[in-house]
């Protein structure tokens, strides 16, 4: 039998799907990480107040955003593996 051209290796696909789950919840628990090491910083002043106030919380919330849509990329691998 020749080599498949078309569907799906549904094992890579699978495979596929955890990796990108794991990534995603690495991802995630990166942006907790690096939370925790902000609010524990000593650095003080008004660059600080802006760093912790202004700037992290909005590229915190980008990692969550990206986390959540890896996540899903590996839930609908999961997904189509499975229909197979």
């Amino acid at each position: 039998m020749g080599e498949l051209t078309h569907g799906m290796n549904v094992e890579q696909v699978d495979e596929l799907g955890r990796f990108l789950k794991q990534k995603g919840s690495d991802l995630g628990q990166l942006a907790l990480t690096i939370d925790s090491r902000i609010r524990q910083s000593s650095w003080t002043g008004g660059d600080a107040d802006r760093f912790r106030h202004d700037w992290w919380p909005a590229h915190r919330g980008m990692l969550d955003r990206i986390a959540n849509e890896i996540d899903g990329l590996g839930q609908s691998a999961l997904n189509n593996a499975a229909e197979q």
